[in-house]
């Protein structure tokens, strides 16, 4: 028997709601959405435990590109609800199983922000190919996360 792995929407929901709501009222200047975890499961069950985890043979079940499309369009939706900007940004990400099998899994950055000027700087960062300067455009993007400091703009 094979139990399907669900990806709690209402939970992720739930969340968004809250960050869109921050991010609306101005107490952040940009929100970088938290990632779905890869999941991995056993290709056949084994109820009984009998075989040690190393010698099953895992797949992945999720996060699926389909996955990702129903996000995006939830992000979508309550940032168009709240009045906010999103900018969505696909990444790829290696993703091993004890230390095993690995397999590139479609990873995106969901970001919520008011103002254009954020979402121009977000381009940038994916945009930048020097690692240096790129690590730079991280710290300072994420540092708007945790309030909406006008002396950022001053930078």
């Amino acid at each position: 028997m094979t139990v399907p792995i669900v990806i709690p929407w209402d939970l992720y929901q739930g969340k968004l709601v809250v960050w869109c709501e921050a991010v609306a009222a101005g107490a952040r200047r940009a929100v970088l959405l938290p990632r779905l975890d890869t999941i991995f499961a056993p290709v056949e069950e084994d109820p009984a435990r009998e075989r040690d985890y190393h010698a099953l043979d895992w797949r992945l079940v999720s996060p699926r590109e389909s996955d990702w499309e129903k996000y995006r369009d939830l992000v979508s939706k309550q940032a168009a609800r709240y009045g906010i900007r999103y900018r969505m940004q696909r990444v790829e990400s290696v993703a091993e199983w004890l230390e095993r099998r690995k397999v590139v899994v479609p990873q995106y950055h969901l970001w919520l922000f008011r103002d254009e000027l954020v979402g121009s700087e977000i381009d940038g960062l994916y945009a930048e190919s020097d690692a240096d300067r790129r690590r730079r455009l991280w710290r300072d993007l994420l540092a708007w996360q945790t309030s909406a400091n006008p002396s950022m703009e001053e930078d």
